[in-house]
């Protein structure tokens, strides 16, 4: 064989290796823009709010920052007592990662907690 000339087995075999490595890297592209979207806002999201606080909060509310479309109750019939932690979920807002949320306190006051973005994080706390 002269230099520079390639066995056919050789190119089989080189096409093979490319062949087996392109659905992984489809795959991994595929899985890495999906992250994309679901970090640039593309569903529900999904959340854990922890009360460190003193009183229970009765009511969670939220809306696109800089928005006053409030969402419907997100706690439901539940309630964050003190101390405690629960799952929320905002419905989906597309393209939308950071929202205003309002709390309702056991007492009748209310909480606004402005910019939280759910997409870098779906762990919420408050504090108050």
């Amino acid at each position: 064989m002269r230099p520079g000339a390639f066995s056919s087995s050789a190119i089989v075999l080189c096409a093979a290796a490319l062949l087996a490595a392109g659905p992984a890297r489809a795959q991994e592209a595929g899985s890495s823009g999906a992250r994309s979207a679901a970090s640039a806002g593309g569903g529900p999201h999904v959340f854990r709010l922890t009360n460190g606080g003193k009183t229970g909060i009765s009511a969670v509310y939220a809306a696109p920052a800089g928005t006053l479309n409030l969402s419907d109750d997100l706690l439901g019939k539940q309630t964050a007592a003190a101390g405690k932690t629960v799952t929320l979920k905002v419905g989906d807002h597309p393209g939308t990662c950071v929202f205003d949320l309002q709390f309702l306190m056991n007492n009748g006051d209310t909480v606004d907690m402005k910019g939280v973005d759910l997409c870098a994080s779906q762990q919420v706390t408050y504090g108050g």
